[in-house]
């Protein structure tokens, strides 16, 4: 299981307004292969908006549901997770 999540103001102010959920919808922290910031090998993990399924663990910022879905857990077992924002785009950072 996660320990912890972080997700500075920044990282939420863009989110907001990059991704635009809507209504019922939330931002998935998904683990995709490959990328820059890997917190196992070969992995790293990712953004998108959709439907948030029962399954997952949500995490409520400001009002932005952010979730992970069960199937993706394994990834982030035992991390502290920071997301962050360059005004550019999403950082992903542990501790």
């Amino acid at each position: 299981m996660i320990k912890m999540l972080e997700v500075t103001d920044r990282a939420l102010d863009w989110m907001k307004e990059e991704l635009e959920p809507n209504e019922g919808q939330g931002v998935n922290i998904y683990v995709r292969y490959g990328g820059e910031t890997q917190l196992k090998q070969g992995f790293s993990p990712a953004l998108t908006v959709e439907r948030i399924p029962s399954d997952s663990k949500v995490y409520d910022f400001e009002g932005l549901q952010i979730f992970i879905k069960e199937s993706d857990l394994w990834y982030f077992e035992d991390t502290e997770l920071i997301i962050d924002s360059d005004e550019d785009e999403i950082i992903f950072d542990s501790k």
